[in-house]
């Protein structure tokens, strides 16, 4: 009997204690434990490196994560679970590099990003929890770039933002409603393809002002104007444009041109008697904006000047086939230079651009290649002091970059258009204010502040971009100020004590 019962000790010890073992099984099927025996993940190994279909797991025993690796690298869909199985995240992947959809779930949204060999490119969609869409935003090589729509929660565009190279250039706030339900401002309702149908401003619920509607190819169609709701009809100031024509002996057009009143308005084209355009101007109020050939079409081509109202010089350079081509210039209204460079004959800025300041002092060179940033990038201020300047490549930049912003400078490296490695802060005495370390744009390791005094005013730990452990707070004198204390990015004690209770265990 004792013997028995010391063979079932025996058995249960071994069983425990294989329960535990985090041995690694170099070539094949391996399980490792958390400390209370329960599995912590398990997968194949090749070489002594993960490789095949793995998962990982909670504590409570609960699927953590799940995915596939071929030849060591991440492959196909990755999902990530909460402690009680919901799904938070899900990446595609492909040799390694985010390949399609990447969608996270959060308790308030939901979002949807395109990836292209590990680069967001594409349009990147939000939800809201009952996935309706919330906002849209379209991305090029990492960057947002072109029209960013946000909706409200019964599906109508209410906010419009332009983006140019990951930079806001343009934001409307549209379709607004006042806490009675009223309509206010501008509105605009779309056709099913995004383009805008109808566009005007309202007043309590009440149309006011100018309505445009266009058809679907973006076109002006009509113009009306309302008071009140009420349509006014023939308002003088949207009188119809009269266009007169010209011919030659033989009936052919000469010229044609529109006009309000007798005021030039509008395009004036000139025909030679083979009927090709041979000049055209376009009018603003009597006054020539812009001088060069527009066919029927309202296709650009050939030399072409723009001006501003007074008649000077805004811009000139080549058109073909309606896009800028070769060397252009344009013009601050004192007729000083304001920016030039090249287009290629895709249209597409190429080359070294210069900017200036309105005396002509240098604001910006910038180098591209068929549109997109390529090469070395320098700005001045007015006294030609350069603020910025770094590298670009592919339109992402890339390597050592330095900032000087009014009383301070900032140095540090990117890779791909995200800050990695270290980076450093200066006061405008060279004194460092900051100091910390990126991975991906995600701050990474300890980062610390300095006061003017060179005495550390805060630092503490970042775990890919989530604050961890106790980040310290200092006087100028260098004495501790406060002590607050992270766990995942959220704040668990100050000075010792926890911000809401925790069950004793």
């Amino acid at each position: 009997m004792r013997k028995s019962l010391l063979f079932l000790v025996f058995v249960m010890v071994a069983f425990l204690l294989k329960a535990q073992d985090n041995t690694v099984v170099p070539n094949g099927f391996n399980r490792f434990y958390h400390p209370d025996g329960k599995v912590s993940s398990e997968g194949m190994m090749r070489d002594g490196k993960p490789d095949g279909y793995w998962k990982t797991y909670w504590e409570n025993g609960t699927l953590k994560s799940e995915g596939n690796r071929r030849n060591f690298e991440l492959d196909s869909i990755w999902s990530f679970y909460d402690e009680n199985g919901k799904t938070t995240l899900q990446i595609g992947y492909l040799n390694g590099k985010k390949e399609g959809i990447r969608r996270t779930i959060r308790e308030n949204e939901i979002i949807e990003e395109n990836f292209s060999n590990d680069v967001k490119h594409g349009l990147t969609v939000y939800y809201y929890p009952d996935g309706k869409v919330m906002r849209t935003i379209n991305f090029e090589n990492g960057l947002e770039n072109g029209f960013a729509r946000e909706y409200d929660q019964e599906g109508t565009v209410i906010t419009m933002i332009e983006y140019r190279r990951g930079f806001v250039v343009d934001r409307e706030n549209i379709n607004r409603r006042d806490r009675n339900g009223l309509k206010q401002g501008k509105w605009k309702f779309f056709y099913p393809d995004g383009k805008v149908k109808t566009e005007g401003n309202y007043r309590d619920d009440k149309r006011n002002g100018y309505f445009k509607e266009y058809d679907e190819k973006g076109m002006l169609i009509d113009i009306a104007k309302y008071v009140n709701d009420v349509k006014q009809e023939e308002p003088p100031e949207l009188a119809r444009l009269d266009v007169r024509t010209d011919y030659y002996p033989d009936g052919k057009v000469k010229t044609r041109a529109s006009y309000k009143g007798d005021t030039p308005e509008g395009v004036r084209r000139e025909y030679d008697e083979k009927g090709q355009v041979v000049a055209a101007y376009t009018f603003t109020n009597g006054v020539i904006t812009a001088e060069g050939i527009i066919d029927d079409e309202g296709v650009k081509d050939g030399p072409w000047k723009e001006f501003y109202a007074d008649g000077t010089m805004r811009s000139e350079g080549v058109y073909r086939n309606g896009k800028r081509i070769g060397k252009w210039r344009f013009y601050h209204q004192n007729g000083n230079l304001e920016q030039e460079g090249n287009y290629n004959n895709q249209g597409n800025t190429d080359g070294l651009w210069k900017w200036y300041y309105e005396d002509g002092l240098m604001l910006r060179e910038e180098n591209f290649l068929n549109g997109k940033s390529e090469g070395l990038f320098t700005e001045y201020d007015e006294n030609g002091t350069v603020i910025i300047q770094g590298e670009y490549v592919d339109g992402l930049e890339e390597g050592f970059w330095k900032y000087q912003h009014g009383d301070h400078r900032e140095e540090g490296t990117y890779r791909g258009g995200m800050r990695n490695g270290d980076w450093k802060y200066y006061y405008d005495n060279g004194q460092l204010s900051f100091q910390g370390a990126f991975i991906d744009d995600n701050p990474n390791g300890r980062h610390s502040w300095f006061w003017p005094n060179g005495k550390k005013k805060d630092e503490g730990e970042y775990l890919m971009g989530m604050k961890n452990g106790d980040w310290i707070q200092y006087n100028t004198d260098g004495t501790v100020f406060m002590v607050i204390s992270y766990q995942n990015g959220i704040e668990k004690k100050y000075d010792g004590v926890r911000i809401k209770p925790e069950p004793l265990e």
